[in-house]
């Protein structure tokens, strides 16, 4: 074996300060970390000319939960394999294959589901540790890169995560015949649609039906057809909100409500399921573009169109709600105001998502990834970090988030960012001797402090993510709709990553069953920035303008050589957090402020003044910003009291405040919503009728218990059809309400108030109907669940206690 080399000067990522001699590659600590190491990383290779290598790596870094520091692992013959001139790189390639075959399973188990017992299934399992398979995590992976590397296990799995109604459920009419639902896993208040990221499965379905050969595309078509047919109807009529044209929901894969909302979430869920987050309405826009798409493939031109509508106003509606112009970013979520409140908590995948899709367009593109704060080793998930608050979204960098900021950086122009991003990739897997769930943020490390609270190896969408970047960004094959298309992202920074050797080739790659290898003919090493234009590829010898049909390849043996041309310039703005001390909890320079906390005061003019808690622990000054209905009344505030003069009578007006830290200006999460109901409200029984004497705007609300399950978990948020009636019994108005679980207070069972129907009213006399809609429960594939909901027979149930008319401004 050959012997490891030291470092030269570190430069806080592993390739941009370190030097490799044989074998051995060293790999610094954070330089926050006073008890930090220099860590190593050795690799054998048994026979460096087989055609199949073996190779053993070994790292000194101590491993999660205790594991080997050793790895062997043995290339097979059909599968992507890698030969540069750098032997760890190759080794990690190998790696990735490794933890996709370790993924690729014929039985999956959960405890929730058939007690814990296999459940037969050629599918990728979500990890090591997660041996189900969740929407989600199968949908982005399959995206990153397991779509082109097992195309036909990867529909499988998809397919998996796709439900028919159970025999005997009558479904709502408004759902297309023979549709079908992309299952919303159990989750927050009993899952969809407080939930309602589902629709990721999209992101996974493209990349399939991009990847599989004709005869096995046309009938994945047809299922993926049916399922975005059913899920975007259900979507647009219990998630999507005409005032504010975004759909409702927590983040996509932030699920883990006080890792990154305020801590009061838990206590209204319904605000949560109002709120909407940025990364969900980008999912729900590639699901609406790829059901246009696929509507036209099957000659469904009207309804193709209405997709396409939908996603037009939908991307406008992104850009209008989250983009922060002060800020040049787009805020993960906004609150859940008829007139939202663009939150300043930023995440990388949503950003990255953005990019990707299309939703930011050039300027903005470029200036949400070159303003967003990255650590020494790779891009928190979230910033700026939440106060007091464990390491596992929070505090965290995720490999599969980095390699979608990869992709997203790529796209947008940014070579900078490309070369962090792959320096994150390959130091983390190299490290850890796989591609894990999970690293602390600032070390780097797989636990440290208080977390990662878990932290999996061969996490599915981490092993999507290395597998995607190499061969997806690095070596440009993209599978596309019209072909096989080649654009490698090199850099002078990969291009050293390659080692000194002419070129490199990635080899056992199939396209639609067809075999083939990318062989990238290297420009000479320089120190610069940018990246290489392609100046040619050639498939077999004859140069190729555009994509690659596989018409166009044989069956075996076919050759794709890349060469390069000039260097060019792109955008290298980046943005690096400073260095703090990575216990610290709440250093003002990379943590938000605590929440704060509010209370009201009224007085007989009408007047009300705001009496703000700070809940902060930093050394920085505070200032607070003051918002009335969604509406900003105040910022740059000093003082904890502020008093509204003139607030409109006789209409319910809502306050939050936020605060924020100087001078690195990061906002906290809003307080919990203090509202003013003087003569706004109306309550009567379930059975009632209401009054309205004046017209207006009024929020119809549903005071209800639902305990069904804890508050993290479960199927069984009731969702249910509010219709309002007119004193003749003609329906005046009509929409999805939602009664998530609630959580106890001191062992009580609270009562809360559902998610509103807003409307216009003339003055009359109104009751209200309300009737199931569905929930999750509802799906076969939840006939296996073991919870409420369940194996017992669907749940949609809450007790409702009580109506309110809510006069709105």
């Amino acid at each position: 074996m050959a012997r490891a080399c030291a470092l030269g000067a570190a430069a806080g990522v592993w390739l941009a300060g370190a030097s490799a001699c044989g074998a051995g590659f060293t790999f610094p600590p954070y330089a926050g970390d006073a008890q930090g190491r220099t860590e190593r990383v050795e690799v054998e290779i048994a026979a460096p000319d087989a055609a199949l290598r073996h190779y053993t790596l070994h790292s000194s870094q101590a491993q999660r939960d205790d594991a080997p520091r050793t790895r062997s692992v043995d290339e097979h013959a059909g599968a992507p394999r890698l030969r540069s001139a750098n032997p760890l790189f190759d080794a990690l390639f190998a790696l990735a294959v490794d933890d996709a075959r370790l993924d690729s399973v014929d039985a999956i188990r959960d405890g929730a589901y058939d007690d814990g017992r296999p459940i037969a299934a050629r599918v990728f399992q979500t990890g090591e540790q997660w041996t189900y398979v969740w929407t989600r995590d199968l949908s982005y992976a399959a995206h990153l890169g397991l779509a082109w590397f097992d195309p036909a296990r990867t529909a499988a799995s998809l397919r998996f995560k796709t439900s028919a109604f159970r025999a005997g459920f009558q479904p709502p009419s408004t759902l297309p015949a023979d549709s079908l639902q992309i299952v919303q896993d159990t989750g927050s208040g009993g899952s969809w649609p407080v939930s309602t990221d589902r629709v990721a499965w999209a992101w996974g379905a493209e990349a399939a039906l991009d990847a599989l050969a004709p005869a096995d595309r046309a009938a994945f078509a047809a299922l993926a057809l049916a399922a975005l047919r059913g899920t975007l109807a259900a979507d647009r009529e219990a998630a999507y909100d005409p005032e504010s044209g975004l759909y409702g929901g927590e983040q996509s894969f932030l699920d883990w409500r006080t890792q990154t909302y305020a801590p009061w979430i838990v206590d209204d869920l319904t605000r949560l399921a109002g709120s909407r987050a940025l990364s969900t309405n980008v999912d729900e826009y590639q699901a609406l573009r790829l059901a246009a798409r696929l509507a036209a493939e099957a000659g469904a031109a009207a309804e193709a169109a209405r997709y396409a509508q939908w996603a037009a106003g939908l991307k406008d509606a992104i850009n209008a709600a989250f983009w922060i112009d002060e800020l040049q970013r787009y805020a993960s979520v906004t609150s859940a105001d008829a007139r939202p409140i663009a939150i300043a908590q930023f995440d990388m995948l949503g950003t990255a998502l953005a990019v990707i899709s299309g939703v930011a367009d050039g300027a903005r593109a470029r200036d949400a990834l070159a303003h967003y704060a990255w650590a020494p080793f790779g891009p928190p998930v979230i910033e700026p970090q939440q106060p007091g608050v464990a390491v596992y979204h929070n505090r965290a960098i995720w490999p599969f988030v980095t390699a979608y900021a990869v992709r997203a950086a790529a796209l947008a122009g940014n070579p900078v960012l490309v070369d962090r991003g792959i320096d994150s990739l390959l130091r983390g897997a190299a490290l850890n001797l796989s591609n894990m769930e999970n690293l602390e943020w600032l070390t780097g490390l797989p636990r440290y402090d208080d977390g990662p609270v878990i932290n999996s190896r061969r996490q599915l969408w981490s092993v999507g993510g290395y597998l995607g970047t190499v061969a997806g960004t690095l070596f440009g094959m993209q599978p596309t709709p019209q072909g096989l298309r080649i654009d490698p992202y090199l850099t002078p920074h990969l291009r050293r990553l390659l080692g000194p050797g002419a070129s490199a080739e990635l080899r056992g790659l199939r396209y639609q069953g067809r075999a083939f290898e990318i062989r990238l003919l290297l420009p000479r090493q320089r120190r610069a920035q940018g990246r290489w234009r392609v100046a040619e590829v050639r498939l077999n010898g004859r140069r190729v303008a555009g994509v690659i049909a596989a018409a166009d390849l044989r069956d075996e043996g076919n050759l794709v050589e890349v060469r390069f041309g000039a260097l060019e310039p792109g955008d290298e703005r980046a943005t690096t957090v400073p260095t703090v001390d990575p216990r610290s909890r709440d250093d003002a320079r990379v943590y938000a402020p605590a929440a704060p906390g509010l209370e009201l005061e009224t007085d007989a003019r009408g007047s009300v003044t705001l009496h703000i808690e700070d809940r902060s622990h930093a050394d920085a000054p505070r200032r607070w910003r003051i918002y009335r209905d969604g509406r900003l009344l105040g910022q740059g505030l000093q003082s904890t009291t502020w008093t509204d003069a003139a607030p409109a009578p006789g209409v319910r007006h809502c306050y939050v405040v936020q605060a924020q830290f100087e001078p690195a200006g990061h906002r906290s999460q809003t307080s919990a919503p203090r509202c003013v109901e003087a003569g706004a409200v109306q309550r009567i029984a379930p059975d009632g009728t209401a009054r309205i004497e004046r017209a207006g705007r009024y929020a119809v609300e549903v005071e209800y218990d639902n305990h069904e399950q804890d508050i993290q978990t479960g199927v069984t948020n009731a969702v249910k059809r509010l219709r309002l009636l007119d004193a003749a019994g003609h329906e005046v108005a009509g929409g999805i309400i939602q009664m998530p679980q609630i959580q106890p207070v001191d062992g009580r069972h609270p009562l809360r108030w559902s998610t509103p129907l807003r409307t216009r009213l003339a003055v009359g006399r109104y009751r209200v109907e309300i009737d199931d809609y569905f929930n999750m429960s509802a799906l076969q594939s939840n006939a296996h669940y073991g919870g409420p909901g369940g194996r017992a027979g669907i749940v949609n149930a809450a007790r409702m206690t009580a109506v309110r008319f809510v006069a709105l401004p």
